[in-house]
């Protein structure tokens, strides 16, 4: 008898825990619904209460506008005490929260969700408001799956920096979607610690990094991602970092584009870095990954991953991977400027031991070597390049180049879709006409197409061709998927995909696609001299073009009344009357550059001729 009626008492709690809400009955056909903030505090407080809900599904069933103030389960150091392990589909609603601050010595982590298990999954689902905490914003602790969320929240901690009182001293995580700027010691722009799957999120949010310890941790996607042995499936896939990354002045220990620090890892595949990571004091800083090794269990594979940004820090640094050992390597491209001091590599800076760096390829200027800067016997390196008209006087490893191993090419060998460029990288790589490669799943990327976009200086030989930092002939521009190029000093001009010499010096030149662009800069050493050359436009001629003191205009029979020279943005600079057929304008005075010579005939029609002036 007491056996039964413990029996009903058990059955009637687990009742009151699970039958409240917003009705529905926790199966992924009819979830618990959560329609305010009462039902969704409520949930909180039964997963702090011990029920993990696996297997159990919530959703929201609208926006929930009153500030939510407890945390779904706890966590503390390093102690699952009350994990969700359940599903929490958001249906594209949003959250508002307001965590409570907690007092100095205080280390219980504030996040929405504080801890989502094994077989947990949350999806859909935005947050806003303000969290006042030691750690997250919506979850702090992954082992679980997420999925397309959004994070826009305002991170505020309770303590300060030393002598930095504006600077927030915390652990922050945004997830899925982070928009806002994040300032703290160990930092990850989508979740703090990752245990399980991150797919499809991205990082717009700055990170900065302001701390005194030297084991700071930040990553774009997340500051730590390792297995703890909760999961067969730990992964970061098609994850993209757009946010730039700044240290300060004090020691950082890993810090990656996408992650800072990774440990026993599965899968890293598709995933990009846009924004640049720059530090005075840094050690283990990568584009993609800032330290990683494997040292037990399944292999650590890093595929098809790119780096746009520019990398700028002080020892193990690379354009991929900073610091690495025992990792996978293959088919990712980096095309962002590396420099340190020692252990500076386009794709990888420092190796302890086996690693495999197979088809990869580096087109961004760096310090020391081109491909890695390490080279140990038992480094695997096969198939991996470098643009070395874009990359002079440096090899691929401090060794030299290795034939098939690590090289350099020009670049039209490493452009467009030929037999030799394919068998070179292999199938993990998208082709076209007219670019670099691209990282199979990458190749829709507007900064991708960008980035991959060439620059086809003059070459004739092995030993005689033109490099970044001596350019003496005229030379050429990828033009594919309608980017536009400019120049930032005038010292060329650019007609279609021809690019004309004019000034001798340093120059910038700027590709953009939409909102993206890169620079290539240049130094012109020389330039190349010809008989003058004509430009006709409705039967009219300006010639000679280029140019250095008077351009020469002929009618040709049309009729005109006046010209104007306006410099290449359309500002007016001078104006005449045009009294003959052939005529003579003065132009010593211009700065060299590209200018617009403008025909107006007697009903104010215009003709606009391009020119150049040396």
């Amino acid at each position: 008898m007491k056996k039964l009626l413990l029996s009903i008492s058990i059955a009637l709690i687990s009742g009151v825990a699970f039958g409240q809400f917003g009705g529905g009955t926790g199966t992924e056909e009819d979830p618990y619904k959560l329609f305010n903030k009462q039902q969704v505090e409520e949930f909180a407080d039964s997963v702090i209460g011990g029920n993990m809900y696996t297997g159990v599904h919530f959703a929201l069933m609208n926006d929930i506008t009153d500030s939510v103030t407890k945390s779904i389960g706890y966590y503390n150091s390093g102690q699952m005490v009350a994990p969700f392990d359940g599903f929490i589909h958001g249906q594209g609603h949003n959250v508002v929260l307001s965590l409570p601050q907690l007092n100095y010595g205080e280390f219980f982590d504030r996040a929405f969700i504080e801890m989502l298990d094994e077989n947990g999954y949350i999806d859909s689902l935005s947050v806003t408001g303000r969290i006042f905490c030691n750690t997250g914003t919506l979850v702090r602790n992954n082992c679980g799956v997420i999925f397309s969320c959004i994070n826009n929240m305002e991170s505020i901690v309770a303590y300060v920096v030393p002598d930095h009182p504006e600077i927030e001293y915390s652990y922050l995580a945004g997830i899925c979607i982070n928009n806002a700027d994040l300032y703290g010691k160990e930092i990850g722009g989508i979740c703090l610690y990752n245990h399980g799957q991150v797919l499809n999120c991205i990082n717009n949010g700055s990170l900065n990094c302001w701390n005194e310890s030297e084991m700071a941790v930040y990553g774009g996607i997340c500051a730590y991602t390792y297995d703890v042995g909760l999961t067969d499936a730990i992964k970061i896939i098609d994850c993209r970092n757009f946010g730039n990354i700044y240290t300060g002045l004090q020691v950082s220990y890993a810090v990656g584009g996408i992650i800072g620090f990774a440990i026993n890892y599965d899968t890293i595949m598709t995933c990009a870095n846009y924004g640049s990571v720059s530090g005075k004091l840094g050690t283990n800083v990568g584009g993609v990954i800032g330290l990683c090794y494997q040292d037990y269990g399944n292999e650590f594979i890093l595929e098809k991953c790119s780096n746009y940004g520019d990398i700028n820090s002080e020892e193990n640094i690379g354009g991929i991977l900073g610091y690495s050992s025992g990792v996978k390597t293959k088919d990712c491209f980096n095309s962002g400027e590396i420099v340190g001091s020692d252990y500076v590599g386009g794709l990888v800076g420092f190796c302890e031991t086996a690693d495999t760096l197979i088809s990869c390829l580096n087109i961004g200027l760096c310090q020391n070597s081109a491909v890695i800067d390490t080279y140990l016997s038992n480094i695997v390196l096969q198939n991996n390049y470098f643009d070395k008209q874009m990359l002079p006087a440096i090899s691929a490893t401090p060794n030299g180049n290795f034939v098939q191993q690590a090289e350099g090419k020009f670049t039209n060998q490493l452009t467009g879709t030929s037999p030799e460029i394919q068998a070179m990288l292999g199938d993990g790589w998208s082709y076209a006409e007219g670019r670099y490669p691209i990282p199979s799943g990458l190749e829709n990327d507007s900064m991708a197409l960008v980035a991959a976009t060439p620059v086809y200086l003059h070459f004739e030989t092995e030993v005689d061709y033109n490099h970044v930092d001596s350019v003496s002939k005229n030379f050429t521009v990828g033009l594919e998927n309608n980017v536009s190029w400019y120049e930032t000093n005038g010292r060329v001009s650019f007609s279609d995909e021809d690019v004309t010499l004019l000034s001798i010096g340093m120059e910038t030149l700027n590709v953009s696609l939409g909102d993206y662009s890169k620079k290539v800069r240049i130094n012109i050493v020389d330039t190349e001299t010809a008989a003058p050359t004509q430009t006709i436009e409705n039967g009219m001629t300006l010639y000679p073009n280029p140019a250095s003191d008077f351009i020469n205009l002929n009618l040709n029979g049309t009729t005109a009344n006046k010209m104007e020279i306006c410099d290449i943005t359309g500002k007016l600079l001078s104006s005449q009357i045009i009294a003959t057929e052939n005529s003579q304008t003065h132009i010593g005075n211009l700065k060299p550059g590209m200018y617009l010579l403008k025909i107006y005939n007697k009903n104010q029609n215009v003709t606009t001729l391009r020119f150049a002036k040396n």
